[in-house]
């Protein structure tokens, strides 16, 4: 008796999507209608000219594209398997209406027509969402994660500058034998050394010796100046080589790949080699900015470091909707300088983190010094410090300056105030930069107050929790595609799809967007009084407890 091939002959197929589905679908085409992102679909596919003979379209492409969108909410947004969900999902086979357009046909459909106007098709559809729920853009949390390229992990290329100007000197050694050349001059271009190449070839034809018939190699000895005129033009092929690998990487970055030139060099914190983050993968930086749990815009750099990804975020944010958001909290690796400066020259209320923001308000650090109204530095013993730049052979960093206090032997709190510097000596001297000191004071009052916790809470559900939801359910941990713009492509569609997600339990009433409010009676946090006696404590530990740190970290044989 079969028990896996027996069926039974039915008159009407059940094959058919629930009503419920059916309208969570219709709702989600509806929102696509109404953000106009058909127009932009229709205003391209006219536009074309380069599409040659005109037409009918094998495919509805508005329907093509929720179909897209529609996968990257469910799963991983691969394009094969988009093409087997439209094939065997009943959810696809509604939105595409029995339609069945194959990889090859959605790959052409993102590379000719959404890849060029992917900011307008996100902001577009964003805004509809925010503005169908009544969600405000006024608190926005920005974070960011490094993601592995599609990249072959060994073919990477560094910027070549110590062997450039190694070759710059071999150059210039060569043709200022033939050639006056200035003392100073200590770089050179192809095209310079190209003519002093073309300059040796005269004077070789000028002495009547034939190039073309030239003979190298062991036991064959020629000319001087056949020999120069050979090696410089081996100098001019390298040259021309080093400025190529100059020109790709660009004036912000060391390194690319082989395979993908616009990957970087990065250190991962997951690294499958060592487990420690320590190696180097082809990577690119996402940064997103989420609010009420919605991703309102995304950003894909080659920065290693976050601090110089904050302000083309913003920037790009207030491209999509006009404006700035009213607050913004972020990590500590965004506290800089220049970040600062330009949230508060934008009025956005500034809830960044800086450095060494978790040790400051443990306590474990404190200020040696403070500032009086007219900018003048006071030590702990209320002594006023001498404002310079160059102290006894020491400079000031860029940007700041150098109070010394001098005298310091019969100080009653020299212990305390020197209590970490390895030599105890008769002066202090602080480097510090006066504005980011007096900005790092409002950020710390603003980070403890109320508002401050509550933005520190939420930051850390809402942004963090978008890219846990983007790498674990959605199964995006490493780029699919190469080169910048397919990137920020494949994460425009993915943060479209979490959107879509959130969309879906909004509908069905599951999701919430009133995330923790401090309450009316929450008091603002303080930083714990200075206990001079456990800083000098941990300074001056004992020798065992120094023969346990050096033996706990000791290399066993």
């Amino acid at each position: 008796m079969p028990y896996f091939t027996l069926f039974h002959d039915q008159l009407f197929p059940t094959a058919e999507l629930s009503k419920g589905e059916r309208e969570k679908i219709d709702n989600y085409l509806r929102i696509l209608e109404e953000s106009g992102v058909g127009q932009i679909i229709y205003d391209e596919i006219n536009n074309d000219t380069d599409k040659g003979v005109g037409g009918r379209t094998p495919y509805n492409p508005y329907r093509l594209f929720a179909a897209i969108v529609y996968a990257f909410s469910k799963h991983s947004g691969s394009l094969r398997k988009i093409e087997e969900s439209i094939k065997f999902d009943l959810r696809f086979i509604y939105i595409l209406d029995q339609n069945t357009p194959s990889y090859v046909t959605i790959s052409k459909f993102l590379n000719n027509v959404v890849v060029k106007h992917y900011d307008s098709i996100f902001s577009a559809i964003t805004k509809t969402i925010m503005n169908k729920f009544n969600l405000c853009y006024d608190d926005c949390f920005i974070d960011g994660t490094k993601i592995e390229a599609n990249a072959n992990k060994y073919k990477f290329v560094y910027k070549p500058t110590a062997f450039k100007n190694s070759l710059f000197v071999k150059i210039k050694d060569l043709v200022s034998q033939y050639f006056d050349i200035s003392e100073n001059k200590s770089s050179f271009i192809s095209k310079e050394v190209a003519n002093y190449v073309s300059q040796l070839l005269t004077l070789l034809r000028k002495q009547n010796i034939d190039i073309d018939n030239i003979k190298t190699g062991r036991g064959i000895r020629n000319p001087k100046i056949v020999t120069d005129y050979l090696l410089l033009s081996t100098y001019l092929i390298k040259l021309l080589d080093y400025e190529e690998k100059e020109k790709i990487c660009g004036p912000n970055r060391n390194s690319y790949y082989k395979t993908d030139h616009d990957a970087t060099a990065m250190c991962l914190k997951e690294d499958y080699y060592s487990g420690l983050g320590s190696n180097t993968h082809a990577a690119y930086n996402l940064q997103i900015i989420v609010s009420k749990g919605i991703i309102l815009c995304f950003f894909v750099s080659q920065d290693r470091n976050d601090q110089f990804t904050l302000i083309p975020s913003l920037e790009k944010f207030k491209e999509m909707y006009t404006f700035y958001p009213k607050r913004l909290c972020a990590d500590a690796g965004y506290g800089s300088l220049k970040n600062y400066q330009f949230v508060n020259s934008n009025k956005i209320e500034n809830y960044i983190k800086f450095a060494d923001w978790s040790r400051v308000v443990s306590g474990d650090i404190y200020d040696l010094f403070y500032f009086d109204d007219d900018g003048n530095l006071f030590c702990l013993n209320n002594k006023q410090a001498t404002k310079t730049r160059v102290f006894k052979e020491r400079k000031a960093h860029k940007g700041s300056f150098l109070y010394v206090v001098e005298s310091c032997s019969y100080c009653r709190l020299k212990k305390y105030c020197q209590a970490k510097l390895k030599e105890i000596k008769n002066y202090r001297i602080f480097d510090v930069n006066y504005d980011l000191n007096i900005i790092k004071k409002d950020v710390t009052k603003n980070l403890l107050s109320p508002k401050g916790i509550e933005m520190r809470v939420n930051r850390s559900s809402q942004v963090e929790g978008a890219f846990g939801v983007i790498k674990q359910d959605m199964d995006y941990e490493r780029a699919r595609r190469r080169g910048m713009e397919n990137v920020s492509l494949e994460f425009m569609l993915t943060c479209l799809g979490y959107n879509i997600r959130k969309l879906f339990t909004l509908l069905e009433g599951k999701a919430k967007t009133d995330y923790w409010i401090a309450p009316p009676d929450l008091k603002a946090e303080t930083i714990p009084d200075i206990d001079y006696e456990k800083i000098l404590k941990k300074k001056n530990k004992g020798v065992n407890e120094s023969l346990r740190r050096s033996y706990k970290h000791k290399k066993r044989g």
